[in-house]
């Protein structure tokens, strides 16, 4: 049989990915109500203080560049602390220094900042709930648009693909904190002569890290994808064949989390250079900007779904080839 290009097996992936576009209608519609969750309380506040009143005019007249500030001073409970994550892009407090801080006192603790890092681990403890249930689908030989089977493959995978889940974002956190944070603490970028030296070793750091969180992705990835595979719910046992086969081919599983990470990225960036912003009056513009809004966040969707109907692909051949080689080796032995 004719081995698949890794292309053709990018193509194969998304044509069975669209194939399920009843788990992958589900999926949007949890997102959306983790989302609507999130914001509400926050853009209730929001309306209650910038409604039209006697203060809130005198807040918003004019074209006040420190509004955002007079908003968050007064209104601390609505945003948040949001000069804390860029804390935690930097790892540093406060921000734009060196000095050290725990990971626990970088945390928001209030408003929307602080809503946001409890939903972001319920959103990513979801997305693995559902990568459970997609793998098993892409493991499958037939029925893979049953909605039935996807969530009876959600319930069976769960707890192996939860356990996945928490170590690739375990690993990816100590990434970040030993990779990211403390190489930048082991210099002062202000006591370099040009300032290209401290971006460079900027620079360098930071693709340090997406190399390292890179290959953490990709082998939680075809770990899950060996898990569908085989059926196997041995956490050990299915991240030793994603290991294996990562370090068997380094480049192209790599060249995949590239490839599908600017494809993530992709639909981001046409939403930030075409999207529209509601004026607040016209429903029928509303109803088009939510429309649009949830097919860049399905994009996304499908696209990490193919992501990983690729590593199923991919770990299916490598079975498949790797079958008649024994066979034909077992006579000569014999």
């Amino acid at each position: 049989m004719r081995r698949e290009s890794v292309p053709s097996l990018v193509f194969r992936a998304f044509a069975s990915t669209l194939g399920m576009w009843k788990a992958l209608l589900l999926a949007l519609a949890l997102n959306a109500a983790l989302a609507f969750v999130l914001v509400r309380p926050a853009a209730n506040a929001l309306h209650g203080t910038l409604d039209r009143n006697p203060w809130a005019e005198r807040l918003t007249k004019g074209a006040d560049p420190l509004f955002f500030a007079h908003f968050t001073r007064v209104r601390p409970d609505v945003l948040g602390d949001v000069g804390k994550l860029e804390d935690i892009v930097t790892g540093s407090t406060p921000s734009g220094t060196s000095a050290r801080a725990s990971f626990k006192s970088l945390l928001p603790k209030d408003g929307l900042t602080g809503s946001a890092v409890a939903f972001g681990a319920l959103s990513a403890a979801l997305a693995a709930l559902l990568a459970g249930g997609f793998a098993g689908r892409f493991g499958a030989t037939s029925g893979r648009s049953s909605l039935a089977a996807f969530g009876e493959d959600c319930g069976k995978f769960a707890l192996p693909s939860l356990l996945l889940g928490l170590l690739s974002a375990g690993l990816v956190l100590a990434a970040w904190r030993w990779i990211w944070v403390e190489t930048g603490l082991l210099y002062d970028a202000a006591r370099f002569r040009y300032e290209w030296q401290a971006v460079a070793l900027q620079l360098l750091r930071l693709f340090a890290f997406l190399l390292v969180a890179g290959f953490v992705r990709v082998v939680v990835q075809f770990s899950r994808a060996s898990m569908g595979i085989s059926g196997s719910l041995n956490v050990a046992a299915v991240l030793g064949r994603g290991l294996g086969f990562v370090f068997a081919h380094p480049a192209g599983t790599l060249g995949l989390e590239i490839l599908f990470g600017a494809l993530g990225i992709f639909p981001l960036v046409l939403w930030a250079i075409y999207g529209r912003v509601w004026n607040g009056v016209d429903l029928a513009d509303y109803a088009t900007v939510l429309l649009f809004q949830q097919i860049v966040v399905f994009a996304r969707i499908a696209v990490r779904t193919a992501y990983l109907g690729t590593a199923s692909a991919w770990l299916a051949r490598g079975a498949e080839t790797a079958a008649p080689a024994s066979a034909s080796a077992a006579p000569a032995e014999s």
